[in-house]
């Protein structure tokens, strides 16, 4: 894909994946969801929270939040089966106040949970049907990353 609409808080939700699609984005991504929240509501058939499906966006990539590999591999793995889902996205990259205080994002590239990344990168990527991305924050030193 050439074109693509990666995470952004605010501009991932369907009205605008759709119009950027309009404008040629090829692949586009959901916003953060909380891999918790996401495996509790009753899904609808136009999707879950920030997951709404719809026929003209697709395909699309189901980004998630989370510190727990069994939670985000259910996430995973029921975002997969929505129309359109081709790969899910682990959130490595988040930078904010929420991230830290909920240990996701780019707080879990530190180098003692480094085995729990770990863990969590090789249960989703051994078990989902579909692709694992994961959006990770470049660290100070590049080795590192």
């Amino acid at each position: 894909h050439q074109l693509v609409l990666a995470p952004m808080v605010g501009g991932s939700e369907l009205p605008f994946r759709l119009l950027a699609r309009r404008h040629g984005a090829q692949l586009c991504y959901t916003p953060m969801m909380s891999s918790e929240n996401f495996i509790r509501p009753k899904a609808t058939e136009h999707g879950i929270g920030p997951l709404q499906i719809h026929a003209d966006d697709s395909p699309l990539v189901a980004h998630f939040s989370g510190n727990h590999p069994g939670t985000l591999l259910a996430a995973g793995k029921r975002a997969a089966r929505f129309p359109g889902v081709v790969a899910v996205d682990l959130n490595l990259g988040c930078p904010q106040r929420s991230a830290h205080s909920g240990h996701f994002g780019a707080f879990l590239l530190d180098p003692p949970d480094r085995p729990l990344l770990l863990n969590i990168v090789s249960t989703l990527s051994r078990t989902l049907s579909v692709p694992l991305f994961c959006k990770i924050r470049l660290l100070d030193n590049l080795d590192d990353t």
